[in-house]
């Protein structure tokens, strides 16, 4: 299934489950809670290239996507797919933005709705991890220190993620979903404390794109 054909509600799920991870803090102790801690701690922004798969349950791929993604504390990110469709996730603060263009249609909705429906915190008013989640430390594999966090609140759409973390940060991630599918994302070219230029987060439409849920 192509990005762009994906509702804009289950994408903003998938990319408001990873601005969770690098809008929050917890003091759990072990070594990939260190590593989390210290990459959350010491970042204001971070800009970097992602890679996004998907697997069924019978774990056969389903989807390859790519892209770049930017963040900047507090509540400002923009995640942009690149292929194999372009899409445009941007939150700015106060609205969460879905821009498609090959439909030429904007959706959009305040940041406290879009967030409403799924078990994270605000972006505008971060909560510790554990509030959240139950979080589990797991073996180290390929490299990487893993947590495994499962939501408290048990009716969401993803019921478990798993975060990898190496010496730099948090380097990949794997959402869970009701449905026994797999979304895993790599992050690469990180780039951490990035100046953005002003109006970076600003979404504006272009001329003829149709804007859905947005009123003055």
């Amino acid at each position: 299934m192509a990005c762009h054909q994906e509702t804009p509600v289950k994408s903003c799920k998938i990319i408001l489950g990873c601005a969770l991870l690098f809008f929050s803090t917890t003091c759990i102790g072990s070594e990939a809670i260190n590593r989390l801690n210290k990459f959350l701690t010491e970042i204001d922004s971070f800009q970097a290239n992602f890679s996004q798969t998907v697997w069924d349950e019978n774990n056969k791929l389903v989807q390859e996507s790519k892209g770049t993604i930017a963040l900047n504390r507090p509540g400002e990110f923009r995640w942009q797919y690149e292929q194999p469709h372009g899409q445009l996730i941007l939150a700015d603060g106060e609205f969460l933005w879905v821009y498609d263009p090959e439909l030429a249609q904007a959706y959009t909705r305040p940041i406290t709705q879009a967030l409403g429906s799924v078990p994270i915190m605000l972006l505008t008013n971060p909560r510790e991890l554990h509030e959240d989640f139950r979080i589990l430390v797991m073996s180290d594999k390929q490299e990487f220190s893993w947590l495994e966090l499962i939501p408290l609140i048990q009716d969401t759409e993803f019921n478990r993620v798993r975060i990898g973390l190496d010496e730099l940060g948090i380097r990949r991630m794997e959402l869970y979903d009701n449905f026994s599918q797999k979304t895993a994302i790599e992050f690469t070219h990180m780039i951490v404390n990035v100046r953005f230029p002003e109006g970076y987060f600003n979404f504006e439409a272009p001329s003829g794109v149709d804007v859905v849920g947005y009123s003055e």
